[in-house]
């Protein structure tokens, strides 16, 4: 009789026990649903300032219905609370387990979607990430070093009191894989995508200015637009292209570099995917680039390049250790590849961009005086995205506002080079002109065409 009235009472104990850590776990997961919802709410709104609400919803969503999930789970009878953590925590084991297996396995390669369509037209691809690459090559006793994009650049205030706007000099630089093969070059004195010596040609014909675009990216060195336009014309030129490059840092390019070089012809290379989306948005927020609308603000980093070396050398070694954090998985980065869930649902792409910005106007009118002050001519080529030639419904004089921007360019009296117009609506497959016909930058062709139409276009306007 004792034995039985103890095991009841062990039995009660137990279940009691049970309905606390119920209770405590379920408050746990209601903080970590908080959580969540701080931390998407500093990457959407504070890192991306707001431009990247298509992905960061679905977690806005996830993490407001978790606290109010556990909210009313918390009043629930103790019973069912237990059962429902239970289920919760084993389907979060199941996941941690399944991101544990496709992290120490080579699903990432195979998953690569690049080396996905590359498969299916026959083409070979280098499924490394940059990372390993970029390793690799230093094994192989090669100085590598990954590009620095300007967008990690202005994440950095205090980079040795520096905005670098260019790259590493004189260093084996791997940049991306689009085409099947990374993009890997020789930079120059001042970290940029040219041969050294069209530094030394005097006078310089050709400047470009933009981003990854006016880099080069997707294709080998020699494809690239510059080169292009190098070799049709025989004349030197120079790309200050740096991949996250916008408006503001293109204009402070003109003034480090530019004045220096004054060249004969400056293309804006102005690209409708983000310079006036994400890419103004988050330099305007840099009290650095806004100093350079003050008279005589410099930087003189032509003349400071050793300093900008060590500065983007230590910015290497701090995006190396952050990504050697051992606490990565926890965000269940492979997982979300797996099921595609960053892509699925996305909102459609926002086809209006601001173009009444005053920083852009400002901008182009302040580069305009510069060129015209040294006898030179500003134009303004407009890069269409690939995302504009996949929906035949698309009006496209109203897809990013472009007939807004190029209008307000026309009123500057800057001449406008529509790419769009030039060459993609002519072309009877324009997404054959992009790596793979799938988004990203340009291939060959297309860099080729591009440099061929501005060529074309400015000859037609003499």
């Amino acid at each position: 009789m004792n034995w039985i009235k103890h095991q009841k009472l062990t039995t009660g104990s137990d279940r009691m026990a049970s309905y606390s850590i119920g209770k405590k776990l379920s408050y746990l997961l209601l903080f970590v649903s908080s959580l969540i919802l701080l931390y998407t709410y500093y990457k959407a709104e504070i890192v991306h300032l707001g431009s990247a609400s298509g992905i960061y919803y679905k977690y806005y969503a996830i993490s407001i219905g978790g606290i109010f999930f556990w909210g009313i789970v918390l009043q629930l009878c103790e019973r069912i609370r237990v059962n429902i953590v239970i289920i919760v925590f084993s389907i979060g084991t199941g996941l941690y387990l399944t991101e544990g297996i496709l992290r120490f396995t080579e699903w990432q390669k195979v998953d690569n979607v690049g080396a996905r369509y590359a498969k299916k037209l026959d083409i070979s691809f280098d499924s490394r990430s940059q990372k390993e690459v970029v390793n690799d090559l230093i094994r192989e006793g090669v100085d590598a070093v990954p590009t620095v994009p300007s967008s990690s650049i202005l994440k950095h205030q205090n980079l040795k009191g520096l905005v670098p706007l260019g790259g590493l000099s004189n260093r084996t630089t791997v940049n991306d894989n689009e085409s099947g093969e990374y993009l890997i070059y020789e930079s120059d004195r001042h970290g940029f995508n040219n041969p050294d010596e069209q530094w030394q040609s005097t006078p310089l014909g050709w400047l470009l200015l933009g981003d990854s675009f006016a880099l080069g990216s997707s294709v080998q060195p020699g494809n690239e637009l510059a080169a292009k336009i190098r070799s049709i014309t025989g004349r030197s030129t120079i790309s200050l292209g740096l991949s996250g490059n916008g408006p503001l840092t293109e204009y402070a390019s003109l003034i480090e570099y530019g004045e220096s070089l004054k060249p004969e012809k400056v293309l804006w290379v102005y690209f409708e995917g983000n310079d006036l989306i994400t890419d103004i948005q988050r330099e305007q927020q840099n009290s650095v680039l806004l100093q350079y609308f003050e008279d005589g603000f410099t930087q003189d980093l032509i003349n400071r390049q050793k300093k900008v070396d060590i500065a983007l050398d230590e910015l290497i070694e701090i995006a190396r250790q952050k990504s050697d954090k051992p606490f990565q998985w926890l965000r269940l980065t492979n997982v979300r590849k797996l099921i595609n869930f960053d892509s699925f649902g996305q909102m459609g792409i926002d086809p209006h961009v601001d173009a009444s910005n005053p920083l852009f106007k400002k901008v182009l009118i302040n580069a305009q005086m510069i060129v015209e002050s040294w006898g030179g001519q500003l134009y303004f080529v407009y890069l269409p995205e690939h995302s504009r030639y996949t929906n035949s419904n698309i009006v496209h004089d109203d897809f990013r506002s472009k007939s807004d921007v190029t209008s307000l360019v026309n009123e500057l009296s800057i001449p406008v080079i529509d790419i769009h117009a030039e060459v993609f609506v002519k072309h009877p497959d324009p997404l054959s002109l992009f790596p793979l016909g799938q988004n990203g930058h340009y291939n060959v062709n297309g860099y080729e065409e591009v440099a061929e139409a501005i060529l074309a276009s400015i000859k037609d306007q003499r």
